[in-house]
């Protein structure tokens, strides 16, 4: 074995220009590969960094309407009560949401942070403590005692300059002083647990209209199991509370189940799931591009020895002696390109990891020891795969014809061109379907931004606040108060043509997917109610985002909360429920603190797409209700006009003038939130386009290849018919006319596979993907075109031939 590494080594190295292609081949082919597991590994399979993470599970609520909700804080009691303590399920269940406080302090701008506000039993059950101080108890979780807080380490670090001294300070945090008794260890992060950064640690002190309304659901839940408890027995046990829900809350929790998720996939929906999937198979078709071309070349260098191979058959050796002899250089080879892919695997997770964000914290990809494993194993399993072939080709050899021609065997004619045929063949249908998804990727993605949105994208900007709603603005009244002061406000802002204040505006969805009735309709099964998309806004709102009212009139100005409910809805509501009438006058119900309240329809409006939502399949049900009928904290402000990026400090102004303890936490107009949103939808397609480029250039070289080797074979063929009178000309054709072919083959293969590619990316992502002729037929003309050019310099090669020359040479 020894000898046969030496030799392989010697081989390699009288042969730099091959060994060099092959190890870059290699190196790109298998660090893709391993860039992409990274990817896979990090975002679906790592666990989450916390204490015996093993027996931690997330909660979620399910329902037809919903496969994965959140809970309400009583939902959450009754959790706790039904499976956590000794002798149930769980040790300990704990609720969290995630919020954003401001932080002001005086003679500074008031700045966002954000806020884990969690039960006191989060510590117990995520098995940490804090670095300094104490952990909050549960006689602070109750609204005026909840006065305190964690830092995060980065924060302490960042604003406080690791001041132990820090315990006991007083901060401004959403217009109330609130103590630090306590700073979080460094190593408890986990950004795609949490959903990005988190900077504060903090009681759950619930306003009283969220505590006791079941239906606002916006609270995590999750439980660490006890010693000995199953993810099945948990189940088992919550299965039988949804029962008692059903008995005892019909109006809200018909229907509504459990379901058990690992917490490293929490955040990951099925969309997301399909793109991290699809990123791994484009970097394993990568490599099988490279595997396939490197074989191909491992083909034509079998054929060169030959005759070395039938000297060693003629004095004994045995199949699988010369098998064993000739696998040691591509394994040899896959070894060396394993450890250059994974210098390139490095690179590139550094640069995917800082592009890649979540909630605009970069992704962290680093290359564990798993994922060296995956390499080492890719890396020898592709040598088995670019070499196998070649060495048993050649380990086929008849050594006595081999020795009596002095050239090529008797096996080097038509198995191995069918062999590299087929592989230049496979090189190009994947490289096809890889332009193809790219192509609909980059198409959908620009129909998407341009498309019709039936709302004005263009001279729009918002920014998004949130009223302290545990503190100063606890009632609905104190809410209604601080909105009525911004819209006043807002319409003094110079050159605006329009002001409004809403709870969202159409970027991804409605404010909250909320089930309706119709006046007239029977609803005995409440889980079969249509959702509805709500939003709260002002008067303005409608005039500010360009939304067409089609029909009836607009929400009134003089609105009070206590007059008739009222609502506008959009033109496929309208249709859909009262197709051959008017809609104005009509009535539609829907729950509020747990009561169904009946609302007339004064208005219809035009439908409005979420261009940020790749997944919307059609115009839902939209309802806009008068925001004075139920005033949220968390709110945008939007202005149109002229360039409207101009409007930022106003929007500041407006803010610190209305109250100077809230904070702008995002502002953009709608071209930037849409590159900011999209952000790493952008970064899947580019990386998609770079991968398909590569695919593009190994088969183009694979073709090349076996263009130059068919003329190397064929030279004393080609200087016979040129002896007999070909023109140049016919020999050109007769090269271009077998490279062509391959390629056509190859092209209508891989028209095959992109219409496959393109399908399964419609049915994940309907909204993004655009699937259309161009799209698919488009890559196979380029590389048909790009075929023919690497065709074309051993064809013109071929014509240069010598006749007498190479019947001399054979």
């Amino acid at each position: 074995m020894l000898s046969d590494l030496r030799v392989a080594t010697r081989s390699l190295g009288r042969t730099p220009g091959y060994t060099s292609i092959v190890l870059a081949t290699l190196a790109l082919g298998i660090g893709v590969n391993v860039s992409m597991f990274t990817l896979l590994d990090t975002l679906l399979y790592q666990k989450v960094p916390f204490s015996q993470a093993d027996r931690l599970v997330s909660i979620v609520g399910t329902s037809p309407q919903n496969p994965r909700d959140q809970f309400s804080s009583k939902e959450v009691d009754d959790i706790r009560a039904q499976a956590a303590g000794a002798g149930k399920a769980f040790e300990s269940v704990t609720t969290y949401a995630q919020w954003s406080d401001t932080l002001s302090e005086r003679g500074k701008t008031a700045e966002q942070l954000t806020s884990i506000d969690a039960s006191s039993d989060f510590f117990r059950t995520f098995g940490v403590q804090p670095f300094l101080g104490r952990a909050y108890t549960d006689a602070e979780e109750v609204t005026g005692r909840g006065q305190v807080a964690l830092l995060s380490y980065a924060l302490w670090k960042g604003r406080f300059g690791g001041d132990p001294s820090v315990l006991g300070r007083t901060l401004r945090l959403n217009a109330e002083d609130v103590t630090v008794i306590g700073v979080m260890p460094k190593s408890f992060t986990a950004p795609l647990f949490f959903i990005g950064r988190v900077d504060l640690w903090r009681p759950i002190t619930i306003p009283p209209h969220i505590v006791n309304d079941r239906s606002n659901r916006f609270f995590f839940a999750i439980g660490r199991l006890n010693p000995g408890m199953t993810v099945a027995q948990a189940k088992a046990e919550l299965d039988a509370l949804s029962v008692r829900w059903m008995h005892d809350y019909p109006a809200t929790e018909k229907d509504r189940g459990f379901g058990l998720i690992a917490p490293n996939k929490i955040l990951m929906d099925s969309t997301s799931v399909f793109i991290i999937w699809l990123m791994y198979g484009i970097g394993a078709a990568v490599l099988a591009v490279a595997c396939a071309n490197i074989a191909s070349l491992q083909l034509a260098r079998a054929a060169s020895k030959l005759k070395d191979l039938a000297i060693r058959s003629a004095v004994g050796g045995s199949r699988l002696q010369l098998l064993k002899h000739q696998m040691v250089e591509p394994l040899l080879l896959a070894l060396v390109g394993g450890c250059l892919g994974v210098v390139v695997a490095g690179a590139m997770n550094r640069a995917l990891g800082g592009a890649l964000t979540i909630n605009m914290e970069p992704i962290r990809l680093s290359l564990s020891p798993v994922v060296i494993a995956v390499a080492i194993a890719t890396s020898l399993a592709t040598g088995v795969v670019f070499g196998l072939l070649p060495a048993l080709y050649a380990s086929r050899i008849d050594g006595i014809s081999v020795i009596k021609q002095g050239t090529r065997g008797s096996t080097s004619g038509g198995a191995q061109q069918l062999m590299r045929r087929v592989l230049t063949i496979g090189e190009i249908a994947v490289a096809i379907a890889l332009l193809s998804g790219a192509g609909a990727m980059i198409r959908g993605m620009h129909s998407l931004l341009e498309r019709s949105n039936g709302w004005d994208t263009q001279k729009i900007i918002t920014a998004n606040i949130h009223l302290p709603e545990q503190s100063r603005y606890l009632t609905d009244d104190s809410r209604r108060v601080a909105i009525e002061k911004l819209r006043r406000r807002l319409q003094e802002i110079p050159g605006a043509e329009n002001t409004c204040v809403s709870t969202t505006v159409p970027f991804f969805g409605a404010s909250q997917d909320r089930p309706f009735q119709v006046a007239g309709k029977s609803y005995e099964d409440e889980s079969k109610e249509p959702l509805g998309g709500y939003t709260m806004v002002t008067p303005s709102f409608f005039a500010t985002l360009g939304i067409s009212i089609l029909e009836g009139e607009n929400i009134p100005a003089s609105l009070k909360a206590d007059d008739k409910p009222v609502v506008l809805i959009n033109k496929s509501m309208a249709k859909a429920f009262w197709p051959n009438e008017s809609a104005i006058g009509k009535r539609i119900g829907d729950r509020q603190g747990g009561k169904l309240v009946w609302r007339e329809v004064i208005g219809v409006v035009s439908d409005v797409r979420y261009p940020l939502n790749i997944t919307d399949r059609s115009t839902p049900y939209q309802v806009y209700k008068p925001i004075v009928e139920e005033p949220w904290g968390y709110l945008f402000l939007s202005a149109r006009g002229d360039n409207p990026g101009r409007f930022r400090n106003e929007l500041r102004r407006v803010v610190g003038d209305v109250d100077p303890d809230v904070a702008i936490q995002q502002e953009y107009t709608i071209d930037e939130a849409q590159r900011q949103l999209n952000h790493n939808l952008y970064v899947v397609q580019d990386t998609l386009g770079w991968f398909a480029v590569l695919a593009l250039l190994l088969a183009a070289l694979g073709l090349y290849g076996v263009i130059s080797y068919l003329v190397a074979q064929r030279t004393n063929e080609i200087g016979i018919r040129m002896a007999l009178g070909a023109s140049r000309v016919n020999v050109l054709n007769l090269i271009l006319r077998y490279g062509v072919t391959l390629a056509a083959i190859g092209a209508a293969v891989g028209l095959a596979l992109s219409i496959g590619l393109n399908r399964l990316l419609y049915s994940a992502t309907p909204g993004w993907i655009a699937l259309d002729a161009g799209s698919i037929g488009g890559p196979a003309l380029m590389l048909v075109s790009v075929a023919l050019v690497a065709c074309l310099a051993p064809a013109l090669r071929a014509t240069r031939i010598n006749p007498i020359d190479a019947i001399r040479t054979e």
